[in-house]
């Protein structure tokens, strides 16, 4: 809402009333009285708003009001008053330098409300003029407070930035570093399968029990691939069901694991690395009759829609 000059006045006497102006003489009032006027305005109105140019000193004379600052895309609320006295607007333009003052809040009416206005130079020409010395002091203290709230903004502003490249240098040093780490296991990983290959290569291993190895554990890393993310409850309703059915089928379990590993013996070292014992050959028949019994009892491989072949799923 833009403040126009009326012609309403406001009496001396009136003014004097104003904690603001109590201490004035009355050729002060009487000058007052002359520049400056009354404005009413309704309920909701705004007054100033902030960032616009401040070009207006406003003093309340009755009603209620709000003062409000816009921090993002809110207006918070600093001060609400019906003090009659209270002030806003250019409260600064006794300062010398003035270029580009604006409205530091925004001033809205609650309840019907009347200001006493005076226009900004006519306020800075009454505070320099009547009051010099404390313009002096007014004005250094606000230019240094200025020139101070400047500096540490900018220091502050370098410190968030620091804050800011040290947050970005840790996040992005993070995956570099699970990478490597990554790449590292993966290496060992692989150099572990090469000996275990160089070990296989020199067993007496028929090829087609190596055969149904490697297929068993294609089936297991597919199986992984597929398998649905479990929560931890149903991971150890799995496990309860699994030590379960382990508990119940033992003995099966174990005569079938008895016939597929060697007996203790003199070299059973040696043989704890083989598969199936080199001068205990088993005929084909029989080998595959109890691989196919071991995974129809004991493996589970729920894959793409085929039934599950374990008992406890």
């Amino acid at each position: 809402m833009t403040i126009t000059e009326g012609m309403q006045r406001l009496p001396a006497q009136e003014l004097r009333s104003l904690f603001l102006f109590e201490k004035l003489s009355d050729e002060q009032l009487g000058w007052l009285a002359e520049h400056g006027w009354v404005t009413e305005h309704p309920s909701g109105a705004t007054v100033v708003a902030e960032g616009t140019p401040a070009e207006l000193f406003i003093v309340l004379l009755s009603g209620t009001i709000t003062m409000s600052r816009r921090v993002g895309q809110d207006d918070v609320e600093t001060v609400r008053t019906d003090q009659v006295g209270v002030y806003a607007g250019a409260m600064m333009a006794y300062v010398a330098d003035r270029g580009g003052q604006t409205y530091i809040a925004t001033v809205r009416v609650v309840s019907d409300a009347r200001f006493f206005v005076l226009r900004a130079e006519d306020f800075a020409w009454m505070m320099r003029t009547w009051f010099p010395m404390a313009i002096h002091l007014l004005e250094g203290l606000f230019l240094g407070m200025r020139t101070s709230q400047h500096i540490i903004g900018q220091r502050q502003q370098l410190l968030a930035l620091g804050a800011l490249s040290a947050g970005l240098t840790h996040e992005l040093n993070n995956p570099a570093a699970a990478a490597v780490r990554a790449t590292s296991a993966l290496r060992d990983r692989v150099a572990g399968m090469r000996h275990k290959l160089a070990m296989l290569a020199k067993e007496e291993l028929d090829p087609q029990l190596l055969e149904v190895l490697v297929d068993v554990q294609e089936e297991a890393v597919q199986a992984v691939l597929d398998a649905p993310k479990l929560t931890a409850l149903q991971e150890s309703e799995r496990e309860d069901a699994l030590n379960d059915w382990l508990d119940e089928h033992e003995g099966t379990v174990a005569a079938v694991l008895s016939d597929a590993l060697p007996e203790p013996g003199p070299d059973a070292s040696r043989a704890s690395t083989h598969f199936v014992e080199p001068d205990r050959p088993r005929p084909p028949a029989r080998r595959d009759h109890r691989r196919d019994y071991a995974l129809d009892q004991v493996t589970c491989v729920p894959r793409g829609g085929r039934p599950c072949r374990c008992t406890f799923c």
